[in-house]
C-alpha cells in the first residue's frame, strides 16, 4: 500500500495550487470588471519562479495595444500588491482575428463577418466558409458562394471568423 503521508501531502498541495489560481483569477476578473473590459480567455501556470499568467482581453469596440497596455499594468500591480507569487511572467492581448467562436453572442456579434465552420454530420465531419447571415437559438445561417446553408449549434464541432 501506498504511503498515506505521501497522498495527504499531494492532496494539500493540490488544493492550495486550486485555491491560488482561484485568487489569481478573481483578480484577473475585477481588473477587467474595473477597465470595462471581458475576459476572452485566461489561463494560469503555476511553476513555481517559472508561473505565467496568460488573458485576452476583449471589449464590443475592439481591443488596441494601449488596451492591452493599460490592463497589463493594472494586473501586474494588483497581483503584486496581493504577493501571490513570487515570481510570474504575464501575458495581455486581443483575441485576434481568427478568434474562436464561442457562445451565440459571439456569433450575434460578428454577423456579417467571414467565418470557418467546421460540424459534424452523423459520422461526418464537413467545413463550410462562409458569411454569418442570420442567427438565433438553436442555429446559424451561412451565405456561401452558392446559396446558404443552416448549420444547428448542437453540430458545431468549431468556428472561427476567417479574415
Amino acid at each position: 500500500m501506498g504511503d498515506p503521508l505521501f497522498f495527504l501531502r499531494f492532496q494539500d498541495l493540490f488544493y492550495r495550487k486550486m485555491v491560488l489560481k482561484d485568487k489569481i483569477n478573481q483578480i484577473i476578473e475585477d481588473v477587467a470588471g474595473d477597465l470595462d473590459y471581458d475576459i476572452y480567455d485566461s489561463s494560469v501556470y503555476l511553476k513555481g519562479e517559472n508561473s505565467k499568467i496568460t488573458v485576452k482581453i476583449d471589449s464590443l469596440s475592439g481591443i488596441t495595444h494601449g488596451d492591452c497596455e493599460e490592463y497589463s499594468k493594472e494586473l501586474s500591480f494588483r497581483l503584486q500588491e496581493a504577493a501571490l507569487l513570487p515570481n510570474f511572467s504575464l501575458e495581455v492581448s486581443s483575441p485576434g482575428l481568427q478568434r474562436k467562436l464561442n457562445k451565440i453572442d459571439d456569433y450575434i456579434r460578428f454577423a456579417g463577418s467571414p467565418v470557418k465552420v467546421i460540424y459534424g454530420s452523423g459520422d461526418n465531419t464537413v467545413v463550410y466558409k462562409g458569411e454569418i447571415k442570420q442567427v438565433n437559438e438553436e442555429k446559424i445561417t451561412l451565405k456561401l458562394e452558392k446559396g446558404e446553408i443552416d448549420i444547428s449549434f448542437d453540430n458545431i464541432i468549431n468556428a472561427n471568423l476567417d479574415y
